[in-house]
């Protein structure tokens, strides 16, 4: 009885620390500019340090320990800790740098708009694949990937409230399908243009845009006409004190807007990138630093 007590206990205690470890799964390539959490990388460090844990219960308590059941990270969800925080009306502060939006917004996400490319894609056999812009602590992440979303990438260009939310959290999982770039959304369009990668079924911005980018983002970053993104866009341009929820198809065509969601009236954190940014959620408060011209013309980092 004791040594079955004592296998128990040191599986619980071992769960916590790999927990704890998800924090390794952040680095940085030499060879490119782009923060990515490798879930691979996670994977393989836990599961390193489980079986030499392991190893170690065999001398100790005569017996193995399973390393799945010990802690390993599932690589069947994703998981944000943020998810079940957010409140009807009100939205509340993630990190320095963003905040998790009131939970119309997510409601919004989860129409029949952006359910129809996902059903599309799995008639032609393919899996469904979105792109999370303004990913902030996941939360928008998670209902993408519940959805049937499973092929994500996901972006901000501060990575703190991934890092508290996903990467440390302790119920925190990022499966190897989804993966976090620590960029704005300029510089991730150029690094996707550079390393020429895949199109999307659906795009969603999670902060205010002018409509002339939304646009541009569903004519070169979505799949086909079945393809949707959806967007806060601002309902003057450059102005960033109310937006208008509008779902585009790839050819631009508005198939939906909103200007209140329940209670709610829309309304997200100001485009960064912008020049006509103001406020805290702006440079220079928040830190940001805008991609250069010449830099934007060259499509470099």
């Amino acid at each position: 009885m004791h040594r079955t007590y004592y296998k128990a206990l040191l599986a619980t205690t071992l769960t916590i620390v790999f927990q704890i470890c998800s924090g390794f799964g952040a680095w940085r390539n030499n060879n490119s500019p782009v923060r990515i959490v490798s879930t691979q990388k996670l994977h393989a460090t836990r599961r390193e340090f489980c079986a030499a844990i392991a190893c170690t219960t065999v001398g100790v308590f005569g017996t193995s320990l399973n390393i799945e059941e010990a802690g390993a990270v599932n690589d069947d969800f994703f998981r944000s800790g943020g998810y079940g925080k957010e409140e009807y009306t009100n939205a509340f502060t993630a990190s320095r740098d963003t905040n998790i939006s009131p939970k119309e917004a997510y409601d919004s996400i989860s129409s029949d708009f952006l359910l129809y490319p996902v059903q599309k894609a799995m008639q032609m056999n393919r899996i469904p694949r979105a792109l999370d812009v303004g990913a902030g602590a996941g939360v928008s992440t998670q209902i993408l990937y519940e959805m049937g979303y499973k092929s994500l990438d996901a972006v901000d260009w501060s990575g703190s409230a991934w890092d508290r939310f996903v990467v440390n959290d302790p119920i925190g999982n990022c499966p190897s399908s989804v993966k976090f770039f620590e960029l704005d959304d300029e510089r991730f369009k150029a690094y996707w243009q550079k390393e020429r990668m895949q199109t999307y079924d659906a795009i969603v911005f999670n902060f205010a845009v002018n409509e002339d980018k939304a646009k541009a983002f569903a004519s070169e970053l979505l799949t086909d006409q079945n393809s949707r993104l959806l967007a806060p866009v601002n309902t003057q341009k450059d102005y960033w004190l109310k937006q208008t929820y509008k779902c585009y198809d790839k050819e631009g065509t508005l198939l939906w807007q909103t200007n209140d969601v329940g209670a709610w009236s829309v309304q997200f954190q100001p485009d960064v990138t912008q020049d006509t940014c103001q406020g805290i959620w702006c440079a220079p408060f928040n830190g940001f630093k805008k991609m250069s011209s010449t830099s934007r013309a060259g499509s470099h980092l």
